[in-house]
């Protein structure tokens, strides 16, 4: 196990120096007319596929999904929901059908790994994280394309 998170340490770290930070309102929904959502998103590029990731503190979260007139119960004991969002790099078209799983690492080194499901309506994949404690985390996820693998990842600072 020890070795995994290494080896995902290193690959990630290559794609952290391409991470770029912003803040910007969901890009599948918005907040009502007036107000501006909280959610922090990067993009990386893994061998070919823009990984988006935004991630939200849950009650922003439940917010948006009200606002859209979706229901989902968020997970008990998780303070943010952890996005991403796959397209091909050459083409923008998302990629609907990868098997898929997220690593968050707390800024004392506890992690959390969970799935994270796909949503159709979203056109991304998602899950709960508790990222309880201010400090930096690191966010890596590791998906299968068809018998390919691929990992990517980012740091995100929680004030």
């Amino acid at each position: 196990m020890k070795r995994l998170v290494l080896v995902l340490g290193i690959v990630s770290l290559g794609f952290f120096v391409l991470t770029s930070l912003s803040f910007a309102q969901h890009s599948h929904g918005g907040a009502p007319k007036g107000e501006t959502m909280k959610m922090d998103t990067k993009e990386v590029i893994a061998e070919g596929v823009k990984v988006i990731f935004q991630i939200m503190a849950n009650e922003e979260h439940q917010k948006m999904l009200k606002d859209m007139k979706m229901k989902e119960e968020v997970e008990a004991g998780t303070t943010h929901n952890i996005t991403a969002t796959l397209k091909d790099e050459k083409t923008q078209k998302e990629i609907p059908d990868a098997q898929f799983n997220a690593k968050v690492i707390d800024p004392k080194g506890k992690d959390q790994i969970k799935p994270m499901k796909y949503e159709k309506t979203m056109k991304s994949y998602d899950a709960y994280f508790k990222l309880s404690e201010k400090g930096k985390y690191q966010v890596m996820v590791l998906f299968k394309i068809g018998d390919q693998k691929r990992t990517a990842g980012i740091y995100y600072d929680l004030k």
